[in-house]
């Protein structure tokens, strides 16, 4: 009985945790504080951003992991233009499934509406979970996206290969890199993220041990 009381207080919590669209309404040229394209970072944090920045490695590192397990299964899931099933999927579609499964996110669904949401980054502050975009020749800017993992390594679904891992350092990925964009709203909010997740694993765990 008591099992069963812990497992109904668990569940009602999880069900309760929801994200607006209004996060993402957050669009290039708005004046609310976002960083725009080609805006000025800081790269040199005083000592007291140094730990902050350092407890933030250590979630995005967690974070990269979970992101990592989510993706697993979609790795050769076939590309398909629309998609946004295991059957078949785009590469906007596999943003809008990964988002909304593991982190309850609700983003654009076409790479013209990705490319405008959150905040744009350099390539030398990407961190787990920000979104690269390409132009490959003959296509409209920023056509193509990928989720950036670590090491320059990012999972996108192919055109000709599906869903696939490639690098930011090959030399196809590079020509036509274009730029990059964090979505998530923040280390506090993905903080809070990644312990639903620790919770709805610990869930699983208990079930499957029924």
């Amino acid at each position: 009985m008591a099992r069963i009381f812990y497992l109904l207080i668990l569940t009602i919590g999880l069900t309760g945790c929801t994200t607006s669209r209004s996060i993402f309404d957050r669009r290039l040229g708005d004046d609310d504080g976002v960083a725009k394209v080609g805006d000025p970072v800081s790269e040199t944090p005083s000592s007291d951003e140094a730990t902050t920045e350092d407890s933030g490695l250590s979630l995005y590192m967690e974070f990269e992991q979970a992101l990592r397990t989510e993706l697993a299964p979609w790795h050769g899931v076939p590309h398909m233009l629309g998609g946004t099933a295991r059957t078949g999927v785009d590469c906007s579609g596999l943003i809008v499934r990964v988002f909304g499964d593991l982190l309850s996110l609700q983003t654009g669904r076409t790479t013209e509406q990705l490319i405008q949401e959150g905040q744009h980054v350099s390539k030398r502050q990407l961190r787990a979970g920000d979104l690269v975009f390409f132009s490959p020749t003959g296509s409209k800017k920023g056509s193509h996206v990928g989720i950036f993992l670590s090491d320059h390594e990012f999972t996108h679904a192919s055109s000709s290969k599906g869903v696939m891992t490639s690098s930011l350092t090959e030399s196809y990925w590079t020509r036509f890199y274009e730029t990059s964009r964090r979505i998530i709203p923040g280390e506090e909010w993905l903080r809070a993220s990644i312990t639903r997740i620790r919770e709805r694993q610990a869930l699983s765990r208990v079930l499957q041990s029924e």
